[in-house]
């Protein structure tokens, strides 16, 4: 069996546009164009988030995607690919 097939879940497929629905999140919640959020820019100090912006982001992402982020998970996003990250893994366990 290929090592490829063999790990994949029924929810990888989705999760191929999952970077580009979370620039389109960001982008919406911050105000600015999906593709200045970049998986390496900063939410802060790039993007300019808030901590408003923060909470809007988090809460945002669990409704769409139907997770749950803990408070110390969302005090460790630095850049936009943390945020996908943290989608992916939290996606992962349901």
């Amino acid at each position: 069996m290929n090592p490829a097939t063999e790990t994949a879940s029924p929810r990888s497929p989705g999760l191929d546009i999952l970077p580009a629905q979370v620039r389109d999140i960001v982008g919406s919640i911050l105000g600015i164009p999906p593709d200045r959020a970049t998986g390496s820019a900063a939410l802060v100090a790039d993007l300019g988030a808030t901590s408003l912006d923060f909470v809007e982001l988090v809460m945002a992402v669990e409704d769409l995607f139907g997770i749950e982020i803990a408070d110390a998970d969302a005090d460790r996003l630095v850049t936009v690919d943390d945020l996908v990250s943290l989608i992916s893994r939290a996606s992962a366990k349901q």
